[in-house]
């Protein structure tokens, strides 16, 4: 059942949830591995124990997953290297030229990711505009159901009500004598 699910979550999230389950188990079972006294009885450990979870170490496990912003974290790693970076870069002396190609390269990397980002935003905008119609055509097609349901049911309790009058009117019949004949 543990490999479905990281399938389900594979489909539903994209690739980047076979990291984020990695994390989720490893970071898990952190104390059990650092006990371990080498790479070997690492391996062993993670061949041995993973694959055995139980029910609720797995939904802990995917909880934790669906919980999970890697791409944050990472965007708060970059920025944090580029502070270190920057720092180193105040901190040495530099001539103006140097300072200034570095300045230059600084500036186009935020502009590539800004750009990144803005290509996220329309691909997000565009997924959130494709999930909402399909949301509508779903609300339309339920009123449809819906509607339909409400007409079989109007259905089946006049055919009801029907077959009860035919009842009593057969028994009004064989009361009165009158035999019908039963066709095969």
């Amino acid at each position: 059942m543990l490999s479905v699910l990281p399938l389900d979550l594979i489909f539903l999230q994209g690739s980047e949830v076979i990291f984020k389950v990695a994390l989720s188990l490893l970071g898990s079972h952190k104390p059990l591995i650092l006990q371990q006294e080498n790479l070997e009885s690492i391996v062993e450990f993670i061949k041995n124990t993973l694959p055995n979870l139980g029910l609720v170490q797995m939904e802990k496990t995917i909880n934790q997953v669906f919980e999970m912003n890697i791409s944050k974290q990472l965007q708060d790693y970059e920025v944090e290297y580029h502070v270190l970076q920057d720092e180193l870069i105040d901190s040495s002396p530099l001539s103006d030229n140097q300072r200034i190609n570095k300045l230059e390269k600084a500036n186009n990397g935020l502009r590539k990711q800004n750009f990144d980002l803005l290509e996220e935003l329309q691909v997000s905008k565009g997924r959130i505009q494709s999930l909402e119609s399909t949301v509508d055509n779903l609300q339309s097609n339920e009123a449809k159901l819906k509607q339909a349901l409400c007409t079989l049911e109007l259905e089946r309790s006049a055919m009801l009500t029907t077959i009860e009058e035919l009842k009593k009117q057969i028994m009004v019949y064989q009361e009165n004598g009158v035999q019908f004949e039963q066709k095969p």
